[in-house]
């Protein structure tokens, strides 16, 4: 905001709230491919494989309402796609976090979600 020079129209701390959400499930989905993965090269090579994904489904690069319904879809699971819809309203409109009740919702149910799937397939090993 004070670098560039861009206006926000809502609460910072609102803004930092919803950022530390949309962290924690990104932060839960690296725990999930973590996992899954058997190595670290694996590890690195999923979450490539997502990232991209997060960043041009998103909504952030693209239209989200000119996607196919069905790649929408697949957007709903990713936390990047939640969070751009969060830092517009917050950034763009100045809407409070009870306006931005749904992705906020999503967002959180979406960490849940990672975080119960990344503990039941936990197995310690010693390797």
């Amino acid at each position: 905001m004070l670098l560039f020079d861009v206006p926000v129209n809502g609460s910072l701390l609102e803004l930092y709230l919803g950022a530390a959400l949309f962290i924690a499930a990104t932060l839960a989905l690296g725990l999930l491919i973590s996992t899954i993965a058997s190595t670290q090269f694996q590890a690195m090579q999923m979450g490539f494989f997502t990232l991209m994904p997060s960043v041009l489904l998103s909504g952030f690069a693209f239209p989200f309402e000119g996607m196919p319904r069905a790649v929408q879809w697949l957007a709903q699971v990713l936390p990047l796609t939640h969070f751009v819809e969060i830092l517009r309203g917050v950034i763009l409109r100045g809407a409070h976090l009870g306006q931005m009740r749904l992705p906020l919702l999503k967002l959180a149910g979406l960490l849940v979600l990672m975080v119960a799937f990344a503990v039941a397939r936990f197995r310690k090993r010693l390797d």
